[in-house]
């Protein structure tokens, strides 16, 4: 690998228990080829497949005039915030993995835009995803409303609120994040070599790191349980009780149509079936990419303020399913299909 090789993998300072409190706190300066190798495998298969899928989505919307619809537009927008989280994200990532995890070295202002880029996209693709759950409730459950309120305009507000709302909320972490360095310990004060590792006397030189301010502990619990609650477990909430009621009625309505003729109605459970696989997927997958993610976010505040630190398996695994939920828009896709299939199979009784 062209990375940096093991001899410059470690920071010494003239005291060895100054180099190894600078790594228990920070971890290793750089990883092995037998990290890097796999992370650098899977990451970049994650890029691709997540950059082609979203930019084929955008074309195919885009393209097709039959596909000019409100629900479109949804999925358009989040194709679109899914590649900005996976632009901006990942060839940051997978460079700390090829490079030196610290110090960082690109300063202050991409430090902050990064953070508050990926937190807006993030944000933004979650409100979007409520909104096109919104949109597939109504259209199944709600049919003739749905005619009525689903609009291109009405689509355009929602697209636009959602990207403002995002961006208000996601303001706070372009102040909270900076460039931090670890504090100098109490050992290696007053000492006759403090000045050759800290040029301020109180933090350790070749420490900087890009974070949340570590001298404001409350606001980073702040900040971090306001995400965890409001573009987490809020929108979990409204997606698993929308699409709860989704299979309610379409179990209903399988049982409104059990006396038609039996090959129509195994045709129909078999449709039903399947519908009811994928809205379980839906909320499963929706758990699945974005709990690690808060969770880790939440345990890295809890910890750092016990000056304790989040394994890096923990760190490595709640970053590889964020990313991973950028590359999702094609299974969205083909859910977004499935509202057609059932208003052939279940006209009238779902608005019952």
């Amino acid at each position: 690998m062209g990375g940096p090789n093991s001899d410059e993998c470690r920071t010494v300072y003239p005291m060895s228990n100054l180099t190894d409190y600078v790594e228990s706190i920070l971890g290793d300066r750089c990883q092995s080829d037998m990290i890097v190798i796999p992370t650098l495998i899977i990451y970049s298969t994650i890029f691709v497949l997540g950059l082609v899928g979203n930019i084929c989505t955008c074309v195919v919307i885009l393209s097709n005039k039959a596909m000019h619809n409100p629900t479109n537009f949804y999925l358009f927008s989040l194709a679109i915030s899914d590649i900005l989280v996976l632009v901006l994200g990942l060839p940051m990532e997978l460079y700390q993995a090829l490079d030196y995890a610290y110090p960082y070295t690109f300063g202050e202002y991409i430090c902050k835009a990064r953070a508050f880029l990926i937190e807006f996209t993030s944000y933004a693709s979650i409100i979007i995803i409520c909104c096109f759950s919104i949109e597939r409730w109504l259209a199944i459950c709600y049919p003739i409303r749905q005619k009525l309120f689903s609009t291109f305009s009405r689509a355009y507000l929602l697209i636009l609120v959602a990207w403002v709302v995002s961006f208000v909320a996601a303001l706070p972490m372009a102040f909270i994040v900076k460039i931090n360095r670890l504090p100098l310990p109490d050992f290696a004060r007053d000492q006759e070599w403090t000045h050759t590792i800290s040029r301020d006397f109180q933090t350790v030189d070749r420490t900087d790191f890009c974070g949340m301010n570590n001298d404001e502990p409350e606001q980073q619990k702040r900040l971090i349980y306001f995400a965890f609650f409001a573009f987490f477990m809020i929108p979990a909430l409204i997606i698993m009780l929308l699409y709860g009621h989704i299979a309610v009625k379409l179990r209903s309505a399988d049982r409104y149509l059990q006396d038609e003729k039996p090959s129509n109605s195994e045709r129909r459970s078999r449709s039903t079936g399947t519908v009811l696989k994928m809205l379980i997927s839906v909320v499963v997958t929706f758990y699945l990419c974005w709990l690690p993610f808060h969770i880790q976010r939440i345990l890295s505040v809890y910890m750092m303020n016990n000056s304790q630190e989040v394994s890096s398996a923990v760190q490595f695994l709640s970053t590889l399913v964020y990313f991973i939920s950028g590359g999702f828009n094609v299974i969205k896709i083909r859910n977004s299909m499935f509202n057609n299939d059932i208003a052939m199979s279940f006209p009238n009784p779902c608005s019952k």
